[in-house]
């Protein structure tokens, strides 16, 4: 399991932040690949991460579940676990995170999509 100690927290995720971005950035020379929206009992999870050069160079929640203060609090520390997770293994199968038994199949899966669009392993 993934510890989030020692990761810095992001800022809560509003309900505006959890709506998709209509035109994702990418870091210069780099390419964004979205995975699939993947929708549970707490809400839509949606991955993009940023490709340059074969490496992953950024993953981003487009959609973190609810505005509800505990998914807001959940996903505060999830998202930021699970980029970092991604970034240093340069998969998307990592492992879930504690606490958040909602958010990680749910962002994994949808990781998992962009992955595959990216034509990563």
């Amino acid at each position: 399991m993934i510890v989030a100690a020692g990761f810095a927290a992001a800022p809560p995720l509003s309900a505006e932040s959890a709506a998709p971005d209509p035109t994702p950035s990418a870091a210069p020379g780099g390419e964004t690949f979205a995975g699939p929206p993947i929708t549970n009992a707490r809400g839509t999870y949606q991955a993009q991460i940023t490709v340059e050069n074969g490496v992953v160079t950024d993953v981003v929640a487009l959609q973190a579940g609810t505005s509800a203060p505990e998914s807001v609090q959940v996903n505060s520390m999830a998202i930021p676990a699970f980029r970092q997770e991604v970034l240093d293994s340069q998969t998307w199968d990592v492992a879930a995170v504690s606490g958040a038994s909602f958010t990680s199949p749910a962002f994994t899966e949808s990781l998992q999509g962009a992955f595959e669009d990216a034509g990563l392993p």
